[in-house]
């Protein structure tokens, strides 16, 4: 103790001599005693003792230095033994750091070595003792000179190869943050700081997730010095990877281990979470880190989509795109990835080809929709960028306003567009649910986006706000306020979006009356506004209301229950509106709705329409609803039965001046008083009420039923002239008159079917009924027989409506009904009645023409006209009724004997078949869903189970075997008008069959045999059958042999462009012949090529996009290899090969002008495209050194010269030749025909030469990349390449050469007329004609031009 004292007061005194003697004195091991038994009591100065030992151990002297070397050694173990409070330690290593840079290399390199053993063996505990390490580490750079393994290097080699064996070793995880915080401090390289952070990227796997956010925080720290892309690649990659490890544990977890796996999901999630604030917060310091991000993002797109949907990586760029600077490029790329995921995902389900090269990947929306899930783990930075993605999407892909229709049909088909619209509206239902603290701001932008967007389509975000609404209505309680105020903007909205609306928030009126209340006085103002619209919305929103506030009458419990229910909340009407307030609140409604008895026929029309449903949902407003109907009717109705016709149409119409408006729809209001007296019937039937009930409803209803009773009998006796529409009416649009008939026809028309209707309704089949329904039908025809044939002579001027009116009026349920009566009803006491209808053909065809009607509506809109036409599941069952009766009567035809049908059988037996068509397509697209449920309606149940492969594939081999019923029958006219509908009913069942199937595989064998072996001349036939064909073969193979063969065949078909070459007349199909082959066959086949090249192109673009990506991106992902690499490129180079031969026949066949032409020079052009990218691929593995060409490459270069090239530009030649002389041809005459003729000809040629500088332009920058190839690789690929023909213009040898002789020939005429003595001299032309021509004729096809024109010799080609 004394000594240490002596040691110190001489170091406080300066004596450096003296204080080395008395360190002389003293054993390494002494001083490193007292050091540690100052750092053991803590009360003592260490640090101090260490000072006065360094000061008297100079670094010029051996011993001075062995000691220093001694004392770091010493302190360095003090300091990874962790028995140093902070404050001391911080000290000790202050000094250490001053005293440092005195050491010699020698000894830096010991210390340095003591560090890489500690990190080796896992000693150090904390990152104290590391903080000298960088200091020694910039000491041994600093170093000239350094001996190292029986060598000198320099300090900077020595200082890489320390960091080299540090990386290179093992590390405890313990140590890996301390080891990361000291990398900042050492001065590396860039090849030393890629090394480090690789290792520190490697180690996310060795440690707890807790460790792993300081870590990416020091990883980040350290990206400032470079590599920040390797940075995030690494963090992106390594928590990409683990999520998929999660979800499949999760997927395959039993239930025993549930909790567990919970908790490591709350963990990993939470981890995620801080991670993603980590870097964002890092972006907002370093701007250069969120560019590197996107670029990343952007780099991996083509390669890796579902690498960038990965839930991790997009909360991250939803973290990102918080910050104002990021914002729009971020959410546009999410967009686009999103947009062209969905759209690559199509590609590879259509094509077995391309998902045989880029397997289908993780689906998409599930990716997106996990990060909302992710997001309940306090994700509240995600949150908000949730919302607005979701937005972007619905603003973005929602449906757009055709010609300013803000009305949209919903499509059958699912398009990628729609798919990324409702990943949108997913995910902000998604955050809704989970996220209070949004739902606010969501409720205001659905609201806000509904009023604001009245020039287009709303009804993706109506439909949001209705499934928002039902997933949680009481949450919405709060924002009521908000839908309050949209209210106020009701009378403003287009009627179908305000109704949208309407129905949407009903859910909350039912449980909010200040809400009920506000929309009441809304709708009560609407009704009284100027504008038309609003009063249309005014009556839609009472019926809504009327619909969904029941009266509790005399109905049973069950009836009468109005409760809601849903996962949150049971609300029961009724707690809040007592039966008498109901009753109240709709008698005062439909006191609102008389009022529109008196206004537009438009506003009437949807009172009308909309009543009926009132009366099913809200039967105890029946009396009042039948009052209102009758009270209406009498204003029309001629109570004098020997008065005819029973109804004054007069005041059904308006006239102001010339003009004539419809005011009444009087045939709506018939149907709406008979759909509703027929429903108080079935009602009363049902019910047992009290005979002061049945006195109460009994006035109005037998006055209605009357008045119907007396109309059916006089409407049946009435004739066209009682309504003044005989043959001899005007008919003319263009006059009052013609305008005010033709409103006359279509109103009585309307009430002849209402009046149809009723009578089968209460008929119950008794022959009284069917023969005034018969009747009635004679009535309908004449009256419509007459408008079809003033609207087919009165051409354009005169067309009317007549024809079109058509918009029956008959339900579709008592179609369905009429249909199974008329061509299915077995049951014996309905026989001698239906006689009656049956023996009326013109009626079965009428009521099957409506139905038809009834299915292109569905088809169109998924919807139809009438009572039930918007409920699609009574839709869905109406349509398995009539297609199991089209069914039936269609077999039936094909199973008669010839002799036995009548012209009218077969006629309605197409009908039949065409509708059935019809209805299969409307199932597999509108119900895919319930395809099977469909064909058990379809067909007899044999009651033995089957699974929907077996039962699909058993009724296809009912509809081929009805094919080929068809084609073997010697009739004329069945193949067009039957197979086709057939093949299409076969073709929308195959694509719901599995393609990898025995079944499937033996239907496009069935199918590509037919089109073999078949020989049918009808356009329609051939074009379904070889559509159906081309799209089930892509389905499970390569399609381009297809396309080759058929092409051969065109080939054979059409004759070469040189006439003097014979094509051999063989097809490998039957179908393919003179007639068929062009334009019907070649445009199918054109447009198969196009997508086909397409699909070649894209597949090309993802293995070049694999090429240039870095191989650490898709270390996580399925990315080719060199061997699958070069796999890829075999297959694109033998499928672009079979393209060539298949062009090489159809550039040679005599195609005919017009869309022939032009389809092929489109074509064509995209051929030399993908020939192009092809090139423009190898180009890029040649800059980056990434591999060589194929020999296989190499061989399609040379084909495409030899087998396309060169006949590209022959075809060109052909086709000119062709059109000029077209126009010469029909330019002979000079008549008006004849010179309209040449206009369009000229016009056609005009469009068609367009497309030749394309196609030219196209070659040549293939070849112009094939010269760049042909540099890079060394390889002379322009060998088999010809200079190209068809330039500005274009000398033809042949008509050259023939043009010279002809004017020789000529020259000698005119020598011998002037000097007969020479004409033994002169030489004989025709030899040397003669042995021109023969030569000619052998420089190939283009001779054929020549012979054409003999007088032509300089050819203008197209610019």
């Amino acid at each position: 103790m004394n000594m240490e004292k002596k040691l110190l007061s001489v170091a406080e005194e300066g004596n450096v001599g003296e204080l080395a003697k008395l360190l002389n004195g003293f054993g390494q091991d002494e001083i490193g005693t007292m050091i540690t038994n100052r750092v053991m009591r803590g009360k003592a100065d260490p640090v101090a003792l260490v000072r006065a030992v360094l000061l008297g151990s100079p670094s010029d002297d051996s011993e001075g230095v062995q000691r220093r070397f001694h004392v770091y050694k010493h302190c360095i173990e003090l300091l990874q033994s962790n028995e140093m409070h902070s404050k001391m330690a911080s000290e000790m290593i202050g000094i250490l750091l001053l005293e440092a840079d005195a050491f010699p290399g020698s000894c830096l390199a010991e210390l340095a070595a003591i560090y890489i053993d500690s990190i080796k063996n896992g000693t150090i505990t904390n990152g104290k003792s590391l903080d000298l390490f960088p200091k020694i580490i910039s000491a041994l750079a600093a170093q000239e000179v350094i001996a190292y393994g029986g060598s000198e290097v320099t300090g900077s080699e020595y200082k890489s190869h320390l960091l080299n064996t540090l990386c290179s070793s093992r590390w405890d995880s313990q140590c890996v943050i301390h080891l990361s915080a000291m990398f900042r401090d050492i001065t590396m390289t860039m090849d030393e700081l890629r090394f480090v952070i690789n290792k520190l990227l490697r180690m996310f796997k060795d440690l707890d997730m807790e460790e792993l956010p300081p870590l990416v925080y020091q990883l980040l720290l350290l990206s400032t010095k470079g590599h920040k892309r390797l940075v995030l690649e690494g963090i992106s990659s390594f928590f990409v990877e683990q999520d998929k490890i999660f979800m499949e544990k999760e997927n395959k977890q039993q239930n025993s281990e549930f909790i567990e796996a919970t908790t490591n999901s709350d963990q990993l999630r939470q981890t995620e979470g801080n991670i993603i604030l980590h870097i964002t917060f890092a972006i907002k310091q370093d701007q250069e880190l969120g560019r590197e991000f996107i670029k990343y993002l952007k780099g991996i797109q083509l390669c890796s989509p579902s690498q960038v949907l990965a839930p991790f990586n997009v909360a991250l760029a939803l973290s990102v795109g918080k910050i104002h600077r990021f914002e729009d490029q971020t959410f546009d790329f999410l967009k686009t990835t999103i947009l062209k995921s969905f759209k690559d995902r199509e590609k590879q389900q259509d094509s077995f080809w391309v998902n045989e090269m880029v397997p289908e990947g993780c689906n998409v929306a599930e990716l997106v929709l996990q990060t909302v899930k992710n997001s309940v783990f306090g994700w509240d930075h995600v949150t908000q960028g949730l919302v607005q993605l979701g937005f972007t999407l619905m603003d973005a892909f929602g449906p757009k306003a055709v010609f300013g229709k803000t009305e949209v049909v919903p499509s059958a088909q699912v398009t990628p567009t729609q798919e990324a619209c409702d990943l949108g509206a997913s995910i902000l239902l998604d955050t809704f649910t989970a996220h209070e603290m949004v739902r606010g701001e969501i409720l205001e932008q659905i609201l806000n986006r509904v009023v604001t967007k009245a020039t287009s389509p709303v009804s993706h975000y109506i439909d949001l706000l209705a499934n928002t609404i039902k997933s949680a209505p009481q949450i919405l309680l709060e924002s009521l306020p908000k839908v309050r105020d949209a209210f106020d903007y009701l009378s403003f909205l287009p009627p179908k979006s305000a109704e949208g609306l309407l129905k949407a928030v009903q859910p909350l009126m039912k449980i909010s009356m200040s809400l009920k209340d506000s929309l009441l006085l809304i709708l009560r103002k609407a009704m009284f506004s100027r504008q038309i619209d609003s009063r249309k919305i005014a009556v839609s929103g009472f019926l809504l209301i009327l619909q969904h506030f029941k009266v509790l009458g005399g109905l049973s419990s069950s009836q009468a229950s109005q409760s809601f229910s849903s996962s949150q909340v049971q609300v029961d009407v009724h707690a809040r509106y007592n039966p008498s307030s109901n009753e109240a609140l709709c008698l005062e409604i439909l006191g609102n709705l008389r009022r529109c008895l008196t206004q537009q026929a438009d506003v009437r029309l949807i009172l009308y329409e909309g009543l009926f449903g009132v009366l099913c949902r809200n039967t105890e407003l029946s009396q009042g609803i039948v009052e209102m109907m009758l009270t209406q009717l009498k204003r029309y109705y001629e109570y004098d039965q020997d008065i005819n016709p029973p109804l004054n149409l007069d005041p059904c119409i308006l006239q102001q001046g010339d003009q004539v408006y419809l005011s009444e729809p009087l045939a709506h209001l018939l149907c709406c008083a008979q759909q509703c007296i027929t429903k108080v019937s079935e009602i009363q039937k049902k019910q047992s009420e009290t005979e002061d009930e049945e006195d109460a409803h009994e006035n109005s209803q037998s006055d209605l039923e009357d008045m119907l009773e007396s109309l059916t009998r006089r409407m049946s006796k009435s004739e066209m002239e009682d309504f003044e529409l005989d043959k001899s009416a005007d008919f003319t649009l263009g006059g009052s008159v013609g305008v005010k008939n033709n409103i006359f026809a279509i109103l009585v028309l309307g009430v002849y079917e209402v009046l149809i209707e009723y009578n089968f309704n209460i008929g119950d089949f008794s022959s009284n009924s069917f023969q005034q329904i018969t009747q009635l039908f004679d009535n309908h025809r004449k009256l419509s027989d007459v408008l079809k044939e003033k609207a087919n002579a009165g051409g354009k001027k005169g067309k009317t409506t007549g024809n079109k009116t058509a918009r029956s009026l008959l339900s579709i349920k008592l179609v369905c009904r009429m249909l199974k009566s008329l061509l299915s009803d077995n049951v014996p006491s309905h026989q001698e009645s239906l006689g009656v209808l049956r023996q009326n053909a013109d009626f079965t065809r009428y009521i099957i023409s409506v139905a038809l009607q009834k299915i292109q509506q569905i088809t169109d809109r998924g919807s139809c006209d009438g009572v039930e036409g918007n409920e699609t599941e009574k839709l869905f069952r109406y349509c398995c009724s009539i297609a199991r009766v089209f069914l039936r009567q269609y077999t039936t035809d094909v199973q008669t004997p010839e002799e036995n049908k009548k012209e009218r059988g077969k006629h309605v037996s197409v009908m039949c078949l065409e509708g059935l068509a019809s209805i299969v397509q409307i199932v597999c697209t509108r119900y895919s869903a319930k395809i099977a449920d469909f064909l058990c309606a379809l067909g007899e149940s044999d009651g033995e189970e089957l699974d929907m492969e077996d039962r699909i594939h058993q009724h296809v081999k009912n509809f081929q075997r009805l094919v080929m019923t068809v084609l073997s029958s010697d009739h004329d006219d069945h193949p067009a008008k039957e197979i086709v509908p057939l093949v299409h009913i076969i073709g929308s069942l195959s694509k719901h069959m599995k393609t990898d199937g025995q079944q499937f595989i033996q239907l496009h064998a069935w199918v590509n045999r037919l089109f073999t072996e078949q020989a049918v001349d009808d356009h329609s036939t051939v074009k379904v059958l070889l559509m159906t064909l081309f799209s089930m073969t892509s389905r499970i193979q390569n399609t381009v042999t297809l396309i080759r063969d058929v092409s051969q065949d065109i080939h054979s078909q059409l004759g070469d462009i040189d006439q003097e070459v014979e094509v051999e007349d063989k097809t490998h199909f039957a179908m393919v012949t003179h007639r068929t082959a062009a334009p019907c066959i070649l445009l199918l086949v054109l447009q198969q090529m196009d997508k086909e090249l397409d699909n070649t192109e894209w597949v090309v673009g993802r293995v070049k996009a694999d090429l240039q990506a870095n191989p650490e991106i898709n270390a996580g992902e399925t990315s080719p290899g060199p061997t699958q690499r070069e796999n890829h490129e075999k297959s694109i180079c033998t499928r672009l090969g079979i393209f060539i031969t298949a062009f090489h026949e159809l550039v040679q066949s005599a195609i005919p002008s017009g869309p022939c032409v032009e389809g092929m020079l489109k074509t064509l052009t995209k051929m030399y495209g993908a020939l192009a990218n092809m090139v423009k691929y190898y180009l890029t593995m040649y800059n980056q050194r990434s591999g060589h060409m194929s020999a296989r490459f190499e061989k399609l270069v040379k084909l495409s010269g030899t087998h396309l090239t060169q006949h590209v530009y022959a075809m060109i030649t052909y086709i000119q030749a062709a059109q000029t002389g077209h126009i010469q041809q029909t330019g002979g005459k000079k008549d008006k025909k004849k010179e309209a003729s040449v206009v369009t000809g000229k016009a056609r040629v005009l469009k068609e030469s367009k497309f030749v500088p394309n196609l030219i332009f196209a070659i040549e920058q293939y070849e112009r990349y094939l010269i760049q190839l042909s540099k890079k690789s060394k390889i002379n690929l322009m060998e088999h390449m010809k200079l190209s023909t068809s330039r500005d213009f274009r000398i033809n040898t042949v008509v050259l050469q023939e043009a010279l002789e002809q004017q020789a020939s000529s020259s000698e005429e005119e020598n011998e007329e002037n000097s007969d003595h020479e004409q033994e001299n002169q030489p004989p032309p025709n030899k040397q004609a003669k042995v021109t021509d023969t030569q000619t004729s052998k420089k190939g096809k283009l001779g054929l031009q020549g012979k054409a024109k003999k007088s032509k010799v300089v050819d203008n080609a197209a610019d």
